[in-house]
Parts: structure tokens; C-alpha cells; sequence
């Protein structure tokens, strides 16, 4: 790859109109010292996300020509290696000298994790107190682990996930009216277009007919490009591979035992160790496909002796390529909420009282020096005597035991509040508890 090369890809952003987008909520700001890394699922908007931060940037009075932007996925650099990657700055200041050292520049990468050894043209890009570092990635591993090391704690890191029912409802201009009746009509028909389409962005405007062989699409680059490319030493077998990955995503909002998967896959003639299995849902979980949520305590041996529960990073992925009849609404809804509490910032997990009760979610944050624990149950409806027994008889006992600050079921459409032994249990449609932020909803 030549000078020139780097120059034109450089010169091409800038003569390109930023496109149109649809604003997303998750902040990102630079940290003095620090590169910023929007890191998520593939396709999930963390390109479009940092075209947004050029806008917001040309908003308070920068220049376009003060962003160098490099997509590695760009056909142009199919052969770049670690000793290229300082051809990029040389190629921005041959273009630009006059703001060496005298501006501020911000370097924007897409998915530089392909090159091995790039962290260190990062930290020497940093090195400089007039550059800026943001970059983007379909790896967890930029939170964490080897990458994240790499960096030498001069990484700030930002989780994008699909869009929000706040975005997707600023998507398709329906007001976040939750009072009126004609609002709320609104937003009961649009919730029932998320549990459908999911959260990923390139549904957004697609035909509806089309929605399942996109993300079945989208399932298939994951596998091949987070998984399959990104671990070559592993030797990945597809058949083995794809059968543990799909029917992880069938149990999507269930318990699940690598132990019980691993018996499953042998009865169906598989041949693998369960070492194997193992390395395979870690995969999984770096490419932001799944989650794993534990039982909720404080011993470490209590979490690890227990099961787990999966989630999808969308639900309607999940149901698309799950086999069989797929995830049913229920657990569709489960996910979603599940993904709610992540992009708020809760860490998640489920609990189970003496009595055997599962209560779905126990959500917890430190904030300024104390920690806030909220209770969430999720049921599509809670008609019925038996069905409110069985929904809410676990979060009297919790609340008491956990020093909870709320209990929350979440629904698709029932509202009310009641009083369960002294605790107070609101029931709250989805559509009004995911516009409601942290704070209580009205009721």
C-alpha cells in the first residue's frame, strides 16, 4: 500500500456528504490521555454512531478536515500490515501539514482490531497531546483481556447495542406521548413492531418480508467474520460450532448448563470436548451475540455451582435463527427488557428464593457511594389469579432480603400497582417502563 493510497481513502471521507442518520442516545466523550472505543455486536450502528460524533463535532465549530477517518474493511487495505499503520498520519500531515502539532485532530478507525499489533501505533498516535482516538470494534475484548491490555489502561470504552425503543420510536417520528389514549395507541402498535423487527438499524427501512433473511444474513457474518476469522487457531469446525450456537439462542431467556448442551450434542452423534464448548460460548460472548446472566450472590462458588440464563443481543435475531418454533413472545420480551438494563448501565442477574421463586432480574448500580438494587419480573400479561400468583408471589421475600429500592413487572399491556405484605409492586407496560429512564413511571 502506497502514500498515495492512504491519501486518497483520507481525501475521500472528506469530499463524501456525512450521511443521514437517526441520533442515537449512548454519549461517548473523549478522555484526556485515552483513545474512546465504540465497541458492540456487528451492525448494531457503531460506524453510523461515530458519524454522529463528526456531526456533533462539525456542530460546535470544527472541520471535517480535522477528522482523519480509516475503515479497515476497505477493500484498499486488504494487505495492510502493522508497519503500514504509520503511513495513515503521515499521509493525513502530507495532505495537512500546516495543523501538525497546531490543531486538534481526531483519528477515526472502524475495526482496526484486524491488524495485529495496531495498539501500539495508538498509543504513539497518542503520545501527541493534539490527537484524538476513536475507535470501533465487534470485540469485547476491547473491554477487556488481551486487547484491552495492549492499550495499557489508555482506553476508554463505550458498549453500543441495537436500538433502543427510544430510538426506534425517534426512528419512525411516533411521540413518547404515554398519557393520552391516542399516544398510547401509538406506542402499543409500535412495541409490537420492535418485538417483531428487533433493534438492528439496517432493518429499519427494509421490507418487512425481508426481515428474517436479514438477520439470518447478519447470524451468518457473525459466525463467519467474529468467530470463524477471528479465531483461526482454534480450528473451528462449522457443524459443531452452528449447532451449539443455535441451540444456545433457543434457550434464549431460559436456564442453560454448558454440562446439559455438551450431553445433548453427543447424543446427536457430535464428536468435541467439552474444553471446546466452553471456548465456544466465550466466543460467543466477545462477539456480543450472547450473555450469560448468573445467580444473584455474593459468593463466587454459589454463581459458578448454579445455572445460568442466555440472552440474545436482539431477541428477533434469536427467533430467527433459533430451530423449531423459535422464542416465543414471552421470552422475546424478557430479552428485551434484559438489554434495557445493560444499556442503562445495571449489572444483571437473576435470583431464587428458599422457596424455589425465580425472580427474573436483580439490577444493580453503585451511585455516588451507595447501591441501588431493583427487582423485575417480566411476564406479556398477568391476567389471571394464577398467573399474578406466579408472577409476583417471589417479591415480597426479595425486596426484604435484598434491601431492593423497587419491584417492577414488566408487561406488553397491563397497568396497575398493588400491595403485596407492606411492598409496593408496580406493573407497568413495556412500552411506557422503557421511555420512563431509571425513574419510576407514572402510574
Amino acid at each position: 500500500m502506497t502514500l498515495a493510497t492512504m491519501q486518497r481513502i483520507i481525501a475521500d471521507f472528506h469530499a463524501r456528504p456525512l450521511p443521514i442518520l437517526t441520533a442515537r442516545d449512548e454519549p461517548i466523550a473523549f478522555v484526556r490521555d485515552m483513545s474512546l472505543a465504540v465497541v458492540g455486536a456487528r451492525r448494531s450502528g457503531k460506524t453510523y454512531r461515530t458519524y454522529q460524533f463528526v456531526q456533533d463535532h462539525l456542530k460546535r465549530g470544527g472541520r471535517l478536515e480535522n477528522v482523519c477517518r480509516v475503515q479497515f474493511n476497505d477493500h484498499r487495505l486488504s494487505d495492510l500490515t502493522k508497519g503500514d499503520l504509520s503511513s495513515i498520519d503521515d499521509a493525513y500531515y502530507a495532505l495537512y501539514p500546516e495543523k501538525r502539532g497546531r490543531e486538534e485532530v481526531i483519528f477515526i478507525f472502524d475495526e482496526i482490531h484486524r491488524i495485529e499489533g495496531w495498539e501500539d501505533y495508538v498509543l504513539h498516535l497518542l503520545d501527541d497531546p493534539t490527537h484524538r482516538v476513536l475507535i470501533t470494534g465487534s470485540t469485547s475484548r476491547l473491554l477487556r483481556g488481551e486487547i484491552a491490555g495492549g492499550l495499557r489502561g489508555k482506553n476508554m470504552p463505550v458498549v453500543l447495542y441495537p436500538f433502543s425503543f427510544q430510538e426506534f420510536a425517534r426512528h419512525y417520528a411516533v411521540e413518547s406521548d404515554v398519557v393520552t389514549s391516542r399516544g398510547q395507541g401509538h406506542l402499543r402498535k409500535l412495541l409490537r413492531r420492535y418485538l417483531q423487527q428487533g433493534g438492528f438499524p439496517g432493518l429499519l427501512d427494509a421490507e418487512e418480508r425481508l426481515h428474517v433473511d436479514i438477520l439470518q444474513t447478519y447470524w451468518d457474518t457473525m459466525v463467519l467474520r467474529d468467530i470463524i476469522e477471528a479465531h483461526p487457531r482454534a480450528n473451528i469446525p462449522i457443524a459443531v460450532f452452528s449447532n451449539f450456537a443455535q441451540a444456545l439462542v433457543a434457550r434464549t431467556a431460559c436456564p442453560f448448563t454448558v454440562r446439559a448442551m455438551v450431553v445433548g450434542m453427543r447424543e446427536a452423534g457430535l464428536s468435541f470436548t467439552a474444553e471446546t464448548i466452553y471456548s465456544y460460548l466465550r466466543f460467543l460472548e466477545e462477539a456480543f451475540m450472547v450473555f450469560t446472566v448468573p445467580i444473584f450472590s455474593a459468593s463466587e462458588k454459589v454463581r459458578q455451582r448454579n445455572y445460568h440464563k442466555v440472552y440474545a443481543i436482539d431477541w428477533a435475531l434469536a427467533n430467527a435463527v433459533a430451530p423449531g418454533e423459535g422464542v416465543d413472545p414471552t421470552r422475546q420480551l424478557e430479552n428485551l427488557v434484559y438489554l434495557e438494563l445493560r444499556r442503562r448501565g445495571w449489572e444483571v442477574s437473576y435470583f431464587r428464593t428458599l422457596q424455589g421463586w425465580e425472580i427474573d432480574f436483580v439490577a444493580v448500580r453503585k451511585t455516588a457511594g451507595r447501591t441501588r438494587r431493583m427487582l423485575l419480573q417480566v411476564a406479556y400479561s398477568v391476567k389471571g389469579t394464577a398467573v399474578q400468583d406466579r408472577e409476583l408471589r417471589g417479591l415480597p421475600e426479595t425486596v426484604r432480603h435484598l434491601r431492593a429500592d423497587s419491584a417492577t413487572v414488566v408487561t406488553f399491556n397491563d397497568e396497575a400497582s398493588a400491595d403485596l405484605d407492606g411492598v409496593r409492586v408496580d406493573i407497568v407496560p413495556a412500552w411506557k417502563w422503557l421511555l420512563a429512564g431509571d425513574a419510576p413511571p407514572a402510574t
